[in-house]
């Protein structure tokens, strides 16, 4: 009996030292929350596909509780892959190494990659993508939006500019900037990309062929431009191969979708590009215009965006209570073709300095510059599209469609009646009648 104890006493040892070993060798997790909310998202998951050398992070905190917040988030991370390090640094320790970062807060997180660091004060997963984005790009990438013209600011925060745009491409690596032709008559060679923006006033033939010259070194181009008059913009439109339509885009069916009004086209269903490969929902455009191809371009053009079939090309005035379709006054039927995508070999690098971009050349023309203002950005699939767009086109191929959304709100939120309602309840109500009726069977069974 004596023995047989003492057998449990050296088996139950033997397996606890088993599981600590198990436990130190292997981990494994599970994520169970709503949405997965504790997992990486695709978008973060394709970054780090990305990003083939070693990652680091370097956390200056003090000891403490912060410390395993960082860790926690950072494993994360390292769940995906194997080759991502994470090391803490304590502030009051390691001065030196401090002032080289210019670190000023305990609890700022560094991100290395490459001989490049990112700084994070908040770690989310949204802001940790985002860094390791910027420092897998090949340095800086400058997006050149023409102006002088009334174009879209990319700068500016009114509804009609750019300015939440130009928050998302900084966030993603790429920095926008202003360049007026007639003050600096060159595109600079850092240009990833070429962005005219609806201008309201036609461009001296000079400041076309400025553009000209950039498209035929085989630069980057996107072109959004609205219904109207292009004056001056013809032999921009020639060198890429298009025909500008006239009219715009009408979807009728906008009162049951709540569009407000018939010249907002909507985009369901998308052609095969990169661009789009992993977009699903709708976009918006309002008052758009449509384009065609020409036959005798030496681009690839593939469309883009197309509306649905029961759209058209209203070529008649859009003041009156209803948009009717009527051919015999110009209107087009649908679809319409409301985006391009082109392609063609470079005849010659695109500067003197640029011999590592691939043989490609690209552009995007669109019939529409209101879709990515700042009124609009955020509705619907209009974000996801425009970042892609940019990414695209600065060859950023590896990170298109890599924005990651914010979490989702998890709090609730209640109105006061409601919040007084629940308080009434679980406060006043319950706990005297739960004591009652403990009372009364104590009371009932002391009768029996």
């Amino acid at each position: 009996m004596r023995l047989q104890h003492l057998l449990s006493i050296v088996l139950t040892l033997v397996l606890a030292a088993l599981l600590v070993w198990v436990t130190d060798r292997y981990s494994a997790s599970f994520d169970w929350t709503a949405g997965n909310r504790a997992s990486l998202t695709q978008a973060s998951q394709r970054v780090l596909d990305a990003m083939p050398e070693p990652i680091r992070f370097e956390a200056f905190a003090s000891p403490g509780p912060a410390r395993q917040d960082i860790r926690l988030q950072i494993e994360r991370y390292q769940r995906v892959r194997d080759d991502i390090d994470l090391e803490f640094v304590d502030p009051a320790l390691a001065p030196r190494r401090l002032r080289e970062l210019g670190v000023n807060q305990d609890g700022e997180v560094r991100v290395f990659y490459r001989g490049r660091n990112e700084p994070l004060q908040d770690l989310s997963e949204r802001n940790i993508t985002q860094a390791l984005q910027r420092l897998s790009g090949s340095g800086d990438q400058w997006v050149v939006f023409v102006s002088g013209h009334g174009e879209r600011d990319p700068l500016g925060r009114n509804d009609g500019d750019y300015g939440t745009l130009s928050d998302a491409l900084k966030a993603q690596g790429l920095k926008p900037r202003e360049l007026t032709l007639a003050e600096s008559p060159a595109i600079p060679d850092n240009a990833a990309l070429l962005v005219l923006a609806s201008p309201q006033s036609s461009l001296l033939p000079g400041e076309v062929q400025i553009i000209r010259d950039y498209l035929a070194a085989g630069g980057n181009l996107l072109w959004l431009d609205d219904p109207g008059p292009r004056v001056g913009l013809g032999p921009l439109a020639a060198a890429l191969g298009l025909q500008w339509r006239s009219g715009t885009a009408i979807y009728p069916d906008f009162r049951e979708l709540g569009t407000g009004h018939p010249a907002v086209a909507l985009v369901v269903g998308y052609p095969p590009h990169p661009i789009t490969q992993r977009l699903t929902g709708i976009t918006l455009f309002p008052f758009a215009a449509g384009l065609e191809a020409r036959s005798d371009s030496d681009w690839n053009s593939a469309p883009l965006l197309r509306t649905p079939p029961r759209s058209w090309l209203e070529t008649g005035d859009l003041s009156g209570a209803e948009v009717v379709f009527d051919e015999a006054d110009g209107d087009a039927a649908g679809p319409i073709t409301l985006g391009m995508a082109l392609e063609r070999r470079r005849a010659a690098p695109a500067t003197a300095n640029d011999t590592d971009r691939p043989g490609t050349q690209r552009a995007v023309v669109i019939g529409d510059s209101d879709f990515l203002t700042n009124a609009n950005l955020n509705a619907q699939g209009n974000r996801a599209l425009g970042l892609s767009i940019f990414q695209w086109l600065a060859e950023r191929d590896a990170q298109i469609a890599v924005d990651v959304p914010r979490a989702p709100d998890a709090s609730l939120q209640l109105p006061p009646w409601q919040g007084q309602l629940v308080w009434m309840v679980f406060v006043v109500l319950l706990p005297p009648a739960l004591l009652g009726i403990g009372l009364l069977r104590w009371w009932l069974r002391r009768r029996r």
